[in-house]
């Protein structure tokens, strides 16, 4: 294989893992994208978290993914860092703000904390998740790369 195929083929497999990661389900470590700036410039748009869904017993300190019931009931996934921990769960704080949240997160409500964070990636989860974005990032390097081996294979095999 070609050193330029090589390369093509870690630069897609580095951009659809994570992306394709986001949309399936990990087992213990979960894929998120990022909405909001509470947690800037520690967690931007642009990143990816990772989340260790075993590890639900934070400290201070530790960035926590948890769920959380705004408006009109819709529970939502938060990330925020533990500032405090008492009897009833946890008080979290987005880095960008510089208040605690006004509520305590339950034991039962964390979903996981962060263990890693991928930059940049996470713009093109949100471009991917709109119908020409799959395309363009998901669909069509692939095809490319079905195309490229497809025709490695009829050389090899007009060769022989």
């Amino acid at each position: 294989m070609k050193v330029i195929n090589i390369l093509a083929f870690i630069f897609i497999f580095i951009i659809t893992v994570p992306i394709i990661a986001t949309m399936i389900p990990t087992g213990p470590i979960k894929f998120m994208t990022v909405t909001g700036s509470s947690m800037e410039p520690t967690i931007t748009e642009s990143n990816i978290i990772v989340v260790n869904t075993l590890e639900t017993q934070p400290n201070v300190g530790d960035i926590v993914s948890y769920y959380h019931i705004f408006d009109k009931n819709q529970r939502y996934i938060v990330t925020h860092r533990v500032v405090k921990v008492v009897d009833e769960g946890y008080i979290t704080q987005g880095d960008a703000y510089d208040e605690p949240d006004g509520y305590t997160v339950a034991p039962e409500d964390l979903v996981g904390t962060l263990f890693l964070k991928i930059p940049f990636i996470g713009t093109l989860v949100h471009i991917a998740s709109t119908k020409k974005g799959f395309l363009a990032l998901v669909i069509f390097p692939a095809v490319i790369l079905i195309m490229q081996e497809v025709s490695e294979i009829i050389e090899q095999i007009k060769e022989r």
